[in-house]
């Protein structure tokens, strides 16, 4: 037990104030008190103390008088009543049973309830200063005890109800993870049927399909792909499923056209796709000897951000090839069996012409049967030019003006013929280094048809000019135009338009062709544009570099 403070006079309260009967009454009213009284200024500092408090503390009451009252009580308490109980007197005027902790003289705890409020200065008898009143109840230790029982089962109760919540949240988050689960199962399963789609479509296409990466390295490869290969490389043991071993058909094994010369690396589909490359429909031979093989073969790049692969895809031509050259050898065999005859026919013509006194019914039939056999040669020149392949070039220095002129005036009775007006656009003098009848067959060409499909009252317009480093040669008429699928044949073989046929324009499908291939041999191009129903503009070009090497030639 503390050691008890010295006894001391209850009309001694330390105030300063002279006793009366009343006071002393009040006094011993307030040091009798169960519990403790302290009277303080507003700072905490001790006015007074009963001397119930004074024996719990083991301090007397002048000992405690001008101290501060945080003094009496440990430092996490202290804490506590500077941050709880002064701002609530200081704000409210008031607080209730605040659980602190009292030390006493040898420093043992004693655990209180404290209750306060605070007095104004006329209430106070103290001056102009306001005084905080504290009551102050002793805490048995049962009751202590069931203080901390009960702040343990709200301590619990706490703890149960974030328990249950993390329950609540984790039986959220499964849920959530069963969703995403069956989300990821039916995106898997419809990966999978598509997977299987794709690959039914690809074994399915009678097209090679190959999928490399970036080395040129095969990812992917399709049946007819890996049957075909197998059957032109001459082999059955290959793993369909492992198109590496396949791939050297696209190398080592691949020629030209001739079909004995390989493809330099530089030139292999497989390496190009994996550069990045894209191609279409170009034609070379794979494998050797009996199994040797025609293939079109196309890649397009698979792009992601970066270049990942590419897909190249090749179709089996043999026949076609072949077809073709027969074809060709076809034309060419007819054209000569037919030129021959048409020469004689041409010759005997001109001299059935030069006879004198032919009646004009005759003369104006053999003429009528020269233009024609003239036109049928002209159309037999054209299919062995085409079948040929080889435009044979003699260039030398002509005035280019000049020569469109002279192919306006050849063409203007074919135009008057048509009601159709010629324009020529052409500078004084332009020197050129051409072939100077192939440039002829040229215009002819283009006039001609530009004539053939503008209608009556229409206009062609002639226009040659120098820019850009080049040499422009532009025919343009206001003709029945093309539509786009029309001219992406228009430079194919024998191909006309189908006004073309049911208008009856006469024609062969040659004539552009052979201007193409013309104007490709003098280092040149020809190109087009055209509007249905509005005309079309063709447009030869000669670049000056290619001027420079013909006259060194």
């Amino acid at each position: 037990m503390p050691p008890e403070p010295p006894a001391e006079e209850p009309g001694n309260s330390g105030t300063g104030v002279t006793s009366t009967p009343a006071l002393q009454g009040y006094e011993a009213h307030f040091h009798a008190a169960p519990s403790g009284f302290l009277v303080l200024r507003p700072d905490g500092t001790i006015l007074d103390v009963n001397l119930t408090l004074s024996r719990w503390v083991g301090r007397s009451r002048q000992g405690l008088i001008g101290t501060s009252v945080l003094e009496l009580m440990p430092v996490g308490d202290r804490v506590v009543y500077a941050s709880f109980a002064e701002p609530r007197l200081a704000v409210s005027g008031w607080f209730e049973e605040m659980a602190v902790t009292f030390l006493n003289a040898v420093g043992e705890r004693l655990p209180a309830l404290v209750s306060g409020v605070r007095s104004c200065p006329a209430e106070s008898g103290a001056g102009d200063s306001a005084v905080d009143r504290l009551t102050v109840f002793s805490v048995p230790k049962r009751t202590l005890r069931e203080r901390e029982l009960a702040a343990a089962l709200r301590a619990a109760e706490a703890a149960e109800a974030a328990r249950a919540e993390a329950e609540q949240l984790l039986l959220e988050k499964q849920r959530a993870l069963e969703e995403k689960d069956r989300i990821l199962q039916e995106n898997l399963l419809e990966s999978r049927q598509r997977e299987a789609l794709l690959e039914t479509v690809l074994n399915t296409a009678q097209v090679g399909l190959l999928v490399v990466d970036g080395e040129g390295s095969p990812m992917l490869a399709n049946a007819h792909f890996t049957t075909h290969s197998m059957r032109i490389a001459g082999t059955e043991s290959t793993d369909p499923t492992q198109p590496a071993a396949l791939t050297d058909l696209f190398t080592y094994s691949a020629f030209g056209a001739d079909r004995v010369t390989p493809l330099a690396p530089e030139q292999w589909p497989i390496r190009r796709a994996a550069a990045g490359e894209t191609f279409s429909d170009e034609v070379m031979w794979l494998g050797t000897g009996e199994q040797q093989a025609a293939v079109s073969v196309s890649a397009r790049p698979v792009h992601g951000g970066e270049i990942s692969g590419s897909v190249l895809s090749y179709s089996d031509v043999t026949r076609l090839v072949h077809a073709v050259a027969a074809q060709e050898d076809f034309v060419a065999n007819v054209s000569h069996e037919l030129r021959t005859p048409l020469t004689s026919i041409l010759g005997y013509l001109d001299l059935a012409l030069d006879e004198e006194g032919l009646s004009e019914q005759v003369s104006g039939s053999l003429t009528v049967a020269q233009r024609n056999a003239e036109r049928l040669l002209d159309l037999v020149s054209d299919l062995l030019s085409v079948a040929s392949g080889n435009t044979k070039m003699e260039r030398r220095t002509v005035d280019l003006a000049a020569l469109v002129r002279s192919g306006a005036v050849s063409a203007a009775p074919r135009a008057v013929a048509a009601g159709v007006d010629l324009v020529v656009e052409v500078p004084a003098t332009m020197p050129a280094c051409v072939d100077p009848q192939r440039m002829e067959q040229v215009l002819d060409n283009l006039l001609s048809n530009a004539v053939k499909y503008s209608p009556d009252g229409g206009t062609v317009t002639i226009r040659l000019r120098r820019e850009a480093g080049a040499l422009t040669l532009e025919v343009a008429d206001t003709g029945i135009g093309m539509s786009p699928a029309e001219q992406e044949k228009v430079f194919t073989k024998f191909f006309r338009s189908r006004r073309a046929l049911s208008s009856a324009i006469p024609g062969a499908g040659l004539g552009l062709v052979i201007a193409r291939n013309i104007m490709e041999s003098h280092g040149g191009t020809l190109g087009f544009s055209s509007i249905p129903g509005e005309g079309s503009v063709f447009t030869a070009v000669l670049p000056e570099e290619g001027q420079r090497r013909g006259e060194g030639a």
